[in-house]
């Protein structure tokens, strides 16, 4: 009997700050961590309401940033559920103390080659490690129907590990899963992954669902 999982990018943030427009004073762990939604995500973050495999969820989890928490409130608010925060479905430690010291080009480089990190910060093989522990504990415990609440890069470096075909230009992906399109172009904010695994933890499915107006 197939589990099932919804991985879901965190709605579109607000970033019209100006204290934070000279990235060489911004300390990266502020600005990630307490970045909000911009009311047009919050709009869109509300949407998610609209799809039906979402009504009925186990389980509801976040990362411990704003933008996550925002985005899954309309969720538990629907389902009567609590969010759980879990340190490993947090945003990648990058390793830098201001935000322009995130070298250019970092998260493409990153997905050509898993082991490069920068600073103190995680690698995306660490990265993925975390996160597949925290995967296979709700496999484990049967979470059925359980939808995360993450960012695009521990997203998109797990689609990686799962996926059968993954390529990225720098601009636009293309992800496909036994030959049908998972994403081609760039992921939105939100956008949901339904991902399926049979009892010995292994992918069948890997699908983006439409959000409905």
């Amino acid at each position: 009997m197939a589990t099932t999982i919804y991985l879901i990018r965190h709605s579109g943030p607000f970033v019209e700050i100006d204290n934070y427009s000279n990235g060489n004073k911004v300390l990266w762990s502020e600005f990630n961590k307490n970045m909000i939604l911009s009311p047009k995500g919050e709009k869109n973050a509300k949407r998610l309401c609209n799809v039906e495999e979402l009504r009925n969820i186990s389980e509801l989890y976040s990362s411990n940033s704003s933008r996550a928490i925002e985005t899954a409130k309309y969720l538990s608010e629907l389902n009567n559920l609590k969010i759980k925060l879990d340190d490993r479905i947090n945003e990648r430690e990058f390793g830098v103390k201001y935000f322009d010291e995130i070298p250019e080009n970092f998260a493409k480089d990153s997905l050509e080659n898993k082991e490069l990190k920068f600073g103190t910060g995680e690698s995306l093989n660490e990265l993925d490690t975390r996160f597949k522990n925290f995967i296979n504990e709700l496999l484990d415990n049967k979470k059925d129907n359980a939808v995360i609440v993450l960012h695009g890069i521990i997203l998109l470096s797990y689609l990686k590990t799962i996926c059968t075909h993954f390529t990225y230009n720098g601009k636009n992906f293309e992800i496909k899963f036994n030959n049908n399109i998972v994403l081609n172009g760039k992921p939105n904010n939100p956008s949901i992954y339904k991902i399926q695994y049979d009892e010995n933890k292994t992918v069948i499915n890997v699908e983006q669902i439409e959000i409905i107006n």
